[in-house]
């Protein structure tokens, strides 16, 4: 039985487009986005100083809940997630060539284990790269 816990956001940035232009293409709000050139600040509100060099979309693909590998499979979900974004090949393309960056952020959390695999078979990752996603995956091990 898999014995991890998953969250995978989208993550967009580009350093012309803008972040509308990401959501009314994709017709997706973001959970987070600024635009190149805002002002850098907290989640609270708090200036940092300085400005946005890229414009940035990130949109919280699991509801802000971890997912349970018993309940979907790593990737399957990335699979579906795929299907879904399928329509947006030409889309992810352009912006990747004008200098974007498009990728799966991957929280993989351990569940009473710190062995933790996946399995991602060739389809699956020719799929994501022929989407031009990449996967970032971010591994917490259980203290």
């Amino acid at each position: 039985m898999p014995d991890y816990k998953f969250r995978v956001s989208l993550k967009i940035s580009h350093p012309q487009v803008d972040a509308k232009t990401i959501s009314d293409t994709l017709s997706l709000s973001p959970t987070i986005s600024h635009d190149t050139g805002d002002l850098r600040v907290t989640k609270n509100g708090r200036l940092l100083g300085g400005s946005y060099e890229d414009m940035f979309w990130n949109l919280d693909l699991c509801d802000g809940k971890r997912i349970d590998a018993e309940e979907v499979l790593f990737e399957e979900f990335i699979a579906q997630k795929n299907a879904e974004l399928e329509k947006h090949k030409d889309f992810f393309n352009k912006l990747r060539s004008t200098g974007g960056v498009i990728e799966y952020f991957v929280g993989w959390f351990s569940v009473d284990s710190i062995n933790m695999s996946i399995y991602l078979d060739p389809p699956l990752l020719k799929n994501t790269a022929d989407l031009g996603i990449a996967i970032v995956l971010c591994a917490y091990p259980e203290d």
